[in-house]
């Protein structure tokens, strides 16, 4: 009985008990952790259990090898058991399905948080001057478009769409590639843009969606909660549009893959591309504190089209680190 084991616990010798206590408080942790990514996120608390719930999980381990070390038989094999869901939930970000094709047209994506437009531009344009043929920025203010332009960011790409706004609410893209049916897409809580760039080889020009969800802290969860019951229907309204062509979505998502509404994204052909190309969990923020960034919030997607790596360059001035992805898209 429950009154059994607990007498038995104190019956133990001091050091063995704190071992068993601290397996299980690392047991509860893991599995309060695998059980908040299936949540519905009516919470900030259950926000943050997700959000750090890979964190929460490796906790599984901790809590085998302690029952093993007690010899405490059922709870190693119920700690094994979580360690088992554990991997099996995380494992997919870590496996790459690809190694490239060829064939296909290779287009460099990269997304970054100005964070109100406080991003060192200098170091923005030289980053993506070497590594990308689009980039996706969110927090972009009328002055960083100054500043970005001034840093010779329309030389580098000369096609943009922007919807430049102050504070967080500004969302542009700058292109290589030129830019047709540019628009600001409407009914969320910052600026989203839609375009379609005209890539040269590509069997269909892709579609472009540049986002940024709503913070869902300090902000009320109910804006967060509205802009991603929302996002799926966009998202499938696009792939339509697209028809068998890639659609490319980047920006600043303010959700982790191990999230609920996040996944819910990725239910009609939609993929991340950290995971489909086995890059693992890109954290991205925070990113201007003295320890590295723990939560991955910004996502590209990709549908008919695949991605072949996913990583994070620093950008000074910014809180958010930027990512930068390959995807290759059908061609002719």
């Amino acid at each position: 009985t429950q009154a059994d084991q607990a007498a038995n616990c104190r019956g133990l010798p001091p050091f063995r008990r704190s071992i068993l206590v601290l397996g299980l408080v690392a047991l509860a942790a893991a599995a309060l952790g695998l059980a908040a990514r299936y949540a519905p996120v009516s919470h900030h608390m259950v926000l943050l259990t997700s959000a750090i719930s890979p964190y929460l999980m490796l906790a599984a381990a901790l809590a085998l090898l302690l029952f093993l070390l007690h010899r405490r038989w059922f709870l190693a094999v119920v700690a094994a058991a979580t360690v088992i869901a554990a991997i099996a939930v995380e494992l997919p970000l870590y496996v790459a399905e690809t190694n490239g094709h060829p064939a296909a047209v290779r287009v460099r994506v990269m997304t970054a948080n100005l964070y109100l437009g406080q991003a060192d531009p200098k170091i923005v344009v030289a980053t993506a001057e070497a590594n990308a043929d689009i980039l996706a920025l969110q927090e972009l203010t009328p002055g960083a478009v100054q500043k970005l332009s001034a840093a010779g960011v329309d030389k580098v790409f000369p096609y943009r769409v922007l919807d430049a706004r102050e504070e967080a609410s500004g969302t542009g893209v700058w292109s290589r590639f030129p830019l047709k049916d540019g628009r600001t897409v409407t009914g969320y809580w910052h600026a989203m843009i839609t375009a379609r760039a005209e890539v040269e080889g590509a069997a269909i020009d892709p579609v472009l969606f540049i986002t940024h969800l709503s913070g869902p802290w300090p902000m009320p969860l109910k804006d967060w909660n509205r802009d991603y019951s929302r996002l799926p229907g966009a998202l499938r309204d696009l792939a339509k549009t697209a028809g068998t062509g890639c659609v490319m979505v980047a920006g600043d998502f303010n959700a982790t893959f191990d999230m609920k509404p996040f996944r819910r994204l990725l239910e009609d052909g939609y993929r991340d591309a950290a995971e489909q190309a086995g890059a693992g969990i890109t954290a991205t923020y925070p990113a201007n504190t003295w320890a590295p960034p723990v939560l991955a919030i910004d996502h590209v997607l990709t549908h008919h089209c695949n991605a072949t790596s996913a990583n994070t360059v620093k950008l000074p001035g910014s809180d958010h680190r930027g990512l930068m992805s390959i995807v290759e898209i059908p061609r002719n």
